[in-house]
């Protein structure tokens, strides 16, 4: 080892690429980086509450053995010996996957996921499972097994959901790397209030074999995406490339001269905030000096994706989560939630109950299904003919940064239907199966991050991650939150 190793405060801040290069130079060793994460994670946990279960003595022991290899000069796989977070909805081998529902509680599971085992055979060393709301189904991370998590740059604020933990984990710097999933801005919400870097791989990129729980109607598998939450694009390319083997993270990483960029910001009653729509015209700005051509025009079928959202999550009433959260109570869910909001003991979080009543209450029939079929054809064949293989969406995340908590849930769930005009950004890509990643690129006056969402069609991953690259050097991307250290 060097004379003069890394400060713990510097690991934090290092991204996994970094971690890496460290134990490359030999100035970092594989436990001296889990150590110094598994103190942060006790430490910082105590107040946000991101983390539910930690795996600390086989994590030592893994890094114990790439010690071992890397003292030998063998540094073999993508992740060598990088310690990573892992959101709770997927399968770790020893641990549980309970869908933070109390009656899972002890549902320990024997295998990984697809996507953990294809990370632990590149040599990542995963340390704990972060906090969900329940099974998944809502966008704040609350739920009555595990408590609530809280936004590091603001506990009185939501972390969003449902990857919440994790993205309030890799804010604080809590491991080297993080991986979520998203199926209605389950990734891309939580790094947009968290201030972290968050990508969402396109429909059917992926085996969801030990994602809980599963997805099992074909327009809501479309939507659904997995992939990793960082602190630098670099990683966030390096990491689908393990998941998805055929991807190829880019060589050179600067935009091309004829890159076009689509970017709007508020419209119709979709309305930003003044902060938002001054990051995205910063945007758009640095994009046009660099030579990019800017589209400012609303596609047409923004009006509508929202909606298309909410109507395919409602097409099996709730059925794919109420089984889990339910067992052998048919509409039980309605009585729970009654308890919850009269203050007496319920089952699940209202926030649970609540919305798998509003997928009863919305449930499309045949011919509003018959509408998303002809509204995802002609909106795809839209995105083709408007992106082709140069083009990217660049917009909003969400129209606002992290609210106080409760009050994105009321957005998102109200029974006004307030979703339509809070969730179109978010809904486009899941909507018609687009890659799409979030990136950090300012700040609301009272603090709170603001990211930028860069999508465009499966096969143009490598431009996403340029633009979103772009970005990232144009306004600094990642920043540590260090009110916990």
């Amino acid at each position: 080892m060097s004379e003069h190793p890394i400060s713990s405060k510097k690991l934090l801040d290092m991204d996994a690429t970094a971690v890496l290069q460290a134990y490359r130079d030999g100035v970092l060793k594989p436990s001296e980086a889990v150590e110094i994460y598994i103190a942060h994670q006790k430490r910082f946990n105590k107040v946000l509450n991101a983390v539910v279960e930690d795996r600390y003595a086989e994590a030592r022991k893994e890094a114990a053995h790439y010690d071992a290899l890397l003292a030998e000069g063998r540094i073999e796989g993508k992740l060598f010996g990088v310690p990573m977070s892992m959101k709770e909805a997927f399968d770790v081998a020893g641990m549980h996957t309970t869908g933070c529902v109390k009656h899972l509680k002890d549902r320990i599971r024997e295998t990984d996921a697809d996507a953990v085992k294809r990370l632990r055979d590149e040599g990542a060393i995963i340390l704990d499972k972060t906090n969900t709301p329940t099974l998944c189904f809502c966008q704040e991370t609350d739920n009555y097994l595990f408590g609530r998590s809280d936004n590091p740059w603001d506990p009185l604020c939501t972390t969003g959901g449902s990857s919440g933990g994790e993205a309030a984990l890799i804010a604080v710097g809590g491991a080297a790397a993080g991986f979520g999933s998203d199926i209605g801005g389950s990734i891309r919400i939580p790094s947009h209030f968290n201030g972290v870097i968050g990508f969402k791989a396109g429909a059917f990129q992926f085996s969801d074999e030990g994602s809980f729980p599963p997805v099992t109607v074909e327009h809501q598998r479309q939507m659904l995406g997995f992939g990793p939450i960082v602190k630098s694009v670099r990683d966030a390319a390096l990491i689908y490339s393990i998941i998805h083997p055929l991807f190829q993270p880019p060589s050179a990483w600067e935009i091309p001269s004829d890159l076009k960029a689509i970017s709007f910001g508020s419209f119709h009653k979709t309305q930003c905030t003044s902060e938002t729509e001054q990051v995205l015209r910063q945007a758009q700005e640095v994009l046009r000096k660099a030579g990019a051509k800017l589209n400012n025009d609303v596609p047409d079928f923004m009006i509508d994706v929202a909606l298309a959202w909410q109507l395919i999550m409602s097409e099996d009433r709730g059925k794919g989560v109420a089984d889990y959260a339910y067992p052998n109570q048919p509409k039980g869910f309605y009585a729970d939630w009654a308890r919850a909001k009269l203050g007496l003991k319920a089952q699940n979080h209202p926030y649970l109950s609540w919305a798998i009543i509003g997928t009863n209450l919305f449930a499309p029939n045949s011919k509003r299904i018959d509408w998303i079929t002809r509204f995802l054809k002609k909106g795809a064949e839209q995105i083709e003919k408007l992106l082709g293989s140069k083009g990217v969406f660049i917009i909003p995340t969400y129209p606002s940064p992290a609210k106080r908590h409760g009050r994105i849930y009321a957005e998102i769930f109200g029974i006004n239907r307030s979703f339509r005009w809070v969730l179109p950004f978010i809904a486009l890509p899941n909507v018609f199966g687009l890659p799409s990643i979030v990136v950090p690129c300012g700040w609301s006056a009272d603090g709170m991050p603001i990211g930028l969402q860069v999508a465009s069609t499966v096969g143009n991953e490598q431009l996403i991650f340029k633009a979103a690259a772009f970005l990232e050097s144009a306004f600094g991307g990642y920043r540590r939150s260090t009110l916990h250290d």
